[in-house]
């Protein structure tokens, strides 16, 4: 890692201080739940989801690839969540004064060690599910496949991890949008089309824009740890400006398949979180107040939730219509 020695104003705090009395720990599922970040795993699970709602425009429908990819999805989204708590743990980015990470090393509910082992098994898991899709389409997938397993690790695992050199948006923008749902829908259909690639795209930049906001809000935390993102590398105005442009991005990128395809009109019912985006861009524009930001990262998963049902909603509503017709 480029950075091996920290700022001495973050401090590693001790699991064994701050262990939490036995009896206000909580159970261990729920402990885990906490340490995969259950509740970001919508980011997994609605690209997988939209590339259903396409492949069935397109007349394919699998609904055991469907909820094999699903799975496989969610456990790598839980192995890099894991991977991000653990790695940031040893760097020392992580700290009783971030507001983002599970913190189950931090509060003693779960030793580095478990963490780690929690994030191999979750890799494990996704790479067996990963090859059963394989043996059950062609060996095309695989790259894919491995492909996203190397992002979610090397994200911030590895010498030089991706999201400690501003690659961060770059990486899940890929991964979490034009891969993400493009493999999926080449999965079901054998099969690429440009309305998937732009989809695809919108997806990513609502994804890009989870992460933002998350470093637009670390923004004095990273600096201090000497971990680049482009909003320590910019400041605050550019990264807000960069926060509106990938709002923009994504339903500039909405906008297109109709504008070519008038069959696909029904996914404009994503236009109707425009108020959503319009205040989101507002408040990243105009506060610069960590506790807001936090809000601000919160409203942007959901955003990405609201678009992501909608639009799936809208292509489902599009394939009725063409069939119909």
């Amino acid at each position: 890692m480029a950075h091996e020695r920290v700022n001495q104003t973050i401090t590693r705090p001790s699991p064994e201080r701050a262990r939490e009395p036995l009896s206000s720990r909580p159970s261990a599922w729920r402990i885990w739940f906490q340490a995969i970040r259950f509740s970001s795993f919508t980011a997994s699970v609605m690209p997988i989801l939209i590339a259903a709602a396409l492949a069935i425009g397109e007349g394919e429908a699998a609904p055991q690839l469907v909820a094999l990819m699903l799975l496989a999805a969610v456990a790598c989204h839980a192995g890099a969540n894991l991977a991000n708590d653990y790695y940031d743990y040893r760097k020392g980015v992580d700290s009783d004064a971030s507001l983002g990470p599970s913190k189950v090393i931090q509060r003693g509910l779960l030793s580095p060690a478990a963490v780690r082992t929690g994030m191999l098994a979750a890799f494990g898991l996704a790479t067996v599910l990963g090859l059963v899709v394989v043996a059950l389409t062609n060996w095309i997938v695989l790259g894919l496949a491995l492909a996203s397993l190397a992002a979610a690790y090397f994200y911030t695992g590895g010498p030089r991890p991706l999201g400690y050199i501003a690659l961060g948006e770059l990486t899940v923008f890929i991964f979490m949008g034009p891969v993400l749902i493009g493999g999926a829908f080449y999965v079901l259909t054998e099969t690429m089309t440009y309305d998937v690639l732009v989809v695809a795209a919108a997806m990513g930049f609502l994804v890009a824009a989870i992460l933002h906001a998350n470093n637009m809000r670390d923004i004095d935390l990273d600096r201090a740890a000497g971990k680049t993102t482009l909003a320590t590398l910019f400041g605050p105005r550019a990264a807000a400006n960069e926060y509106v442009a990938l709002l923009l991005g994504a339903y500039l990128c909405i906008g297109l398949p109709p504008f070519f395809e008038t069959r696909q009109w029904p996914v404009l019912v994503t236009f109707l979180t425009l108020p959503v985006a319009w205040r989101l861009a507002r408040l990243a524009a105009t506060n610069r107040d960590t506790l807001v930001l936090n809000r601000l990262l919160r409203g942007t998963a959901g955003l990405h939730l609201r678009v992501g049902v909608l639009l799936t909603m809208g292509l489902l509503v599009a394939a009725g219509i063409d069939r119909l017709g």
